[in-house]
C-alpha cells in the first residue's frame, strides 16, 4: 500500500506564491507616464487589402504606407493630459489600382516619375505628407482629444493627388490616419486602475474613408512588470446607423446615392485582434500590431447589380531612433561640414 504523506511547504516558497497572488490581484494605473518635453520616433506600417468582386468581375486593390514621425511632448496639464507635436519625417509605400497597376512613392527619393495616367500624382499627394507638423491633445489614457493643422495638410495633398487621387485615397488623407500616429504612440490605456488579467471595453466610430463601421473592442492587461506592460484586444466590427443628411446635402445627387449604398450595406465576419507593449520608464509605445478584416456587400455604383469586398487591413507601430529615422539628413550636415 502506498501512503501518501503530506509535508508543509518551506517558508520560502509560501511567500512567493503569495506574492504572485497579490500580484495578479494588485490594481494598476496605467495612465501615461510621459513627460513634458521627451520625444520618440516611430516607423507606422499600415497595409490594406481588398479583394473586389463586382457584377462578377473580380478586383483587386490595396496600399501600404509606411510613416516615419517623431512625437514630442510639448507640455503636460495639471490633470494629466498631453500636447504633443507630431513631425512627420518621412512617408513611402505603394498603391496598387484596379486596372491600373502599381505605384511606388517615397518622399526621401522625391517626385514619383509620371507615368502619363495620373498614377504619379497619387504617389506624390502620399509623399507630400512627409516634412509637415501637426499638434494634438492626448488624454492621460492614450486617447486623442483633438488635433490641430491636419486641415491644412490634407487639404492640400488631395490638391496635389487631383481629382482621382482624392477618391482614390479617401481612406488614407483624413483625420483619423493622421490621429493614428499619435494614438498608437501612446496606446488604448484603461482610465481605472486595472489588475492583471482584467478587462475594458471601447467602442470607435471609424470614419476612415467611405466605409464606416463601429469598432468594438474588448482589451485585456496581458502582462506587466516594473518596465512596461501589454495589452490584448479582440472585438468584431459592425454596421453603424446611417447618418442623417447635413446641411446642404439633401440636393446633392452623390450624397443621396452613397447614403442609399450605406444603407443597403452588410458587413458581415467583422473581426479585430491586436496588441501593445508600453514602457512605464516614460509612457510611449514600445511595439504594436493589430489587424481588422471584414467582408462587405453592397449595391455596385455602376448599377444593376451588387458589389463585395473582402477588406484586410494590418498596421504595425514600432519604435526607432533618431539616427535610423533621419540617416540621409543626418549624412547632408556631415558633408557640408
Amino acid at each position: 500500500m502506498i501512503q501518501l504523506i503530506s509535508r508543509p511547504l518551506p517558508l520560502f516558497s509560501i511567500l512567493a506564491l503569495a506574492s504572485v497572488a497579490a500580484a495578479q490581484g494588485t490594481e494598476h494605473d496605467l495612465r501615461t507616464t510621459a513627460k513634458k518635453g521627451s520625444s520618440a520616433y516611430f516607423v507606422q506600417s499600415t497595409k490594406q487589402e481588398q479583394a473586389i468582386d463586382m457584377d462578377g468581375q473580380a478586383m483587386d486593390m490595396g496600399n501600404t504606407v509606411n510613416y516615419t514621425v517623431r512625437i514630442t511632448v510639448a507640455d503636460v496639464s495639471d490633470k494629466g493630459a498631453l500636447d504633443v507635436t507630431v513631425d512627420i519625417l518621412r512617408v513611402e509605400g505603394a498603391l496598387v489600382l484596379p486596372m491600373m497597376g502599381e505605384v511606388a512613392f517615397d518622399s526621401a527619393a522625391g517626385p514619383a516619375e509620371d507615368d502619363g495616367f495620373g498614377m504619379s500624382a497619387l504617389g506624390d499627394a502620399m509623399a507630400s505628407l512627409a516634412g509637415k507638423k501637426f499638434k494634438a491633445t492626448v488624454s492621460p489614457y492614450g486617447k486623442v482629444e483633438k488635433v490641430e493643422g491636419t486641415t491644412e495638410i490634407l487639404d492640400a495633398a488631395r490638391k496635389k493627388g487631383g481629382q482621382m487621387g482624392g477618391q482614390m485615397l479617401a481612406s488614407s488623407l483624413t483625420d483619423q490616419a493622421l490621429e493614428s500616429l499619435v494614438e498608437n504612440a501612446f496606446g488604448v490605456l484603461p482610465d481605472k486602475p486595472i489588475a492583471i488579467g482584467g478587462s475594458w471595453t471601447r467602442i470607435d466610430n471609424s470614419k476612415s474613408g467611405r466605409t464606416k463601421a463601429n469598432n468594438k473592442m474588448e482589451l485585456t492587461l496581458a502582462k506587466l512588470d516594473d518596465t512596461s506592460f501589454e495589452i490584448e484586444a479582440k472585438g468584431t466590427v459592425e454596421k453603424p446607423e446611417a447618418p442623417a443628411p447635413e446641411a446642404g446635402e439633401e440636393d446633392s445627387p452623390e450624397m443621396a446615392m452613397a447614403r442609399e449604398m450605406m444603407a443597403k450595406m452588410k458587413i458581415k465576419n467583422g473581426k479585430i485582434a491586436g496588441k501593445l507593449k508600453v514602457s512605464r520608464t516614460d509612457g510611449f509605445v514600445v511595439e504594436s500590431t493589430s489587424s481588422m478584416a471584414m467582408d462587405i456587400e453592397m449595391p455596385s455604383p455602376m448599377g444593376g447589380g451588387d458589389m463585395s469586398i473582402a477588406m484586410k487591413t494590418t498596421t504595425t507601430t514600432k519604435r526607432t531612433t533618431e539616427e535610423a529615422a533621419t540617416p540621409k539628413k543626418k549624412a547632408a550636415d556631415a558633408d557640408k561640414k
